[in-house]
């Protein structure tokens, strides 16, 4: 027969096993850390050798990319702004309608 844990030991068993998966989620997390600034380092490092025309045209490849995703998203918040305004006329026309009809 197996052997029957009282409440307490239940209890105790469950604080031990939540410790340890906080522990194991910790260093998880720390070590995606770490790795992510060894990374970044490397990046910079790598980055600092080259040299200054290499290091420009990078740089402006960059300059396009953001400049096309800054593109896109004005797209998407002109459109936004065009169906806000669009509600708000519609809401005013209803509104004018309620009142014409009382």
């Amino acid at each position: 027969m197996a052997h029957q844990w009282t409440r307490q030991q239940k209890i105790q068993r469950c604080i031990w096993a939540v410790a340890f998966s906080a522990c194991i989620g910790v260093g998880a997390i720390t070590g995606a850390q770490l790795k992510g600034d060894k990374q970044k380092e490397e990046a910079i490092t790598q980055f600092r050798a080259t040299s200054a025309a290499d290091q420009i045209a990078a740089l402006e490849d960059q300059k396009q990319v953001l400049l096309g995703q800054r593109a896109t998203l004005q797209r998407k918040l002109d459109a936004f702004h065009e169906r806000v305004k669009e509600r708000e006329e519609e809401k005013a026309r209803w509104a004018e309608k309620a009142t014409r009809s009382k």
